[in-house]
């Protein structure tokens, strides 16, 4: 007993600092993030784990891992495949986006540490600097609005975040490689972010923050949803004509 509490002592073993079911996951997640590996994509167990250099069992595990994170399904008798994402899935992690975002700001410039804007400062010279470079872009662009959620000091605000990242980074390349904007565009949609960050006005920030994120769910909601819709039109057309 524990002489203190007046209950029953226990006892728990060191764990280790990461299994190699977690390294796993985290390579494929990653590679899904950057859009190596893309929705639909077929998962060979075996193939994956020879490139690990790892056995079968760490990357089955890592399979239930990212399954539990919905970013991979497995279809019975076919495999595991990567989950392909929906405008219904836009709408769901850009709405969150926006409580979180536009709550973030508000409490960022409510704390007032100097050091946020040079931070978020460094990260815009890095999103210029990969204009052009989508992957990167989409990186740089993840990591701002992460360093504003980090800002806010709310710490389970910044974990609601992060927990969304792989999908997050995923619908960011979308916007910036595919949806074909300027160059330059992006870079001056988060130059308008810090300045009214650094104009002291929680108000407008809360609004910028919101037009920022609702805009590009807007955006990307309406590509993946001309996407199904061609996606249906080519199925039917095969059908039509008799091919596989």
């Amino acid at each position: 007993m524990d002489r203190e509490m007046g209950r029953p002592a226990f006892g728990l073993s060191p764990l280790r600092a990461s299994t190699l079911a977690v390294q796993a996951a985290d390579a494929i997640r990653e590679l899904i993030a950057s859009g190596e590996l893309q929705g639909g994509d077929r998962l060979v167990e075996a193939k994956i784990a020879e490139q690990l250099a790892v056995s079968r069992g760490p990357v089955r595990e890592a399979f239930r891992l990212l399954g539990a994170e919905g970013l991979v399904r497995e279809e019975p008798r076919r495999g595991t495949f990567v989950v392909r994402l929906t405008e219904a899935d836009v709408r769901d992690v850009y709405d969150l986006r926006v409580a979180l975002e536009s709550r973030a700001a508000r409490l960022t410039i409510e704390r007032g540490d100097p050091a946020t804007m040079r931070v978020l400062r460094g990260v815009l010279d890095e999103l210029q600097g990969a204009a052009g470079e989508h992957s990167l872009a989409a990186q740089a662009d993840y990591r701002f609005h992460e360093a504003v959620c980090r800002a806010s000091g709310n710490g389970r605000l910044h974990d609601t975040f992060v927990r969304q990242a792989t999908e997050l980074r995923t619908l960011l390349r979308i916007d910036e490689e595919l949806l074909e904007h300027e160059p330059f565009s992006i870079t001056d949609e988060h130059e308008a972010l810090l300045a009214v960050l650094a104009s002291g006005d929680a108000e407008r920030a809360e609004n910028a923050f919101r037009q920022h994120v609702e805009g590009a769910r807007d955006r990307i909601a309406a590509y993946l949803r001309g996407s199904d819709a061609r996606g249906s039109e080519r199925q039917e057309a095969s059908a039509g004509s008799g091919l596989p």
